[in-house]
């Protein structure tokens, strides 16, 4: 009875405390390829572009970072925004991020898919947000 109990209650506990959700902010497009940096496939790259739309809001323009998945972190090489573009409606960002794959097979990375959590932002107000798709891939 007191398993259950422990189950249930963890169960509801929100485990991302840390990170606001806001309906305003929307990723409405993602893209993502990946593929070997050089021939020993010792290295993977993985590229995205998101497209989000930023409703009525406003971000503050040096504070969007790709969020990866604790399994892309621990095997994390480089991670580089490389464009933020900044449109009427939408905002658009470019980039890569490099990871160690000399034991990995395809498998093993398809298994811990997606890669990338989602994006986090802060608002004119300073507040963080965090904007989560499900990925198909990466």
């Amino acid at each position: 009875m007191l398993l259950l109990i422990i189950f249930v209650v963890a169960g509801c506990s929100n485990t991302s405390a840390d990170k606001e959700e806001d309906p305003d902010f929307n990723i409405i497009d993602a893209m993502t390829s990946i593929g070997a940096v050089d021939e020993t496939f010792d290295k993977q790259k993985l590229q995205y572009e998101f497209t989000i739309d930023k409703g009525k809001s406003t971000i503050k323009e040096d504070s969007i970072q790709v969020v990866l998945t604790d399994w892309t972190k621990d095997k994390l090489i480089e991670n580089k925004i490389t464009e933020k573009r900044f449109n009427e409606d939408n905002i658009v960002v470019k980039g890569y991020v490099i990871f160690e794959s000399k034991e990995l097979t395809k498998k093993n990375i398809t298994e811990n898919q997606p890669l990338i959590e989602g994006i986090k932002v802060n608002n004119e107000s300073d507040e963080e947000i965090f904007i989560k798709r499900e990925f198909n891939n990466g």
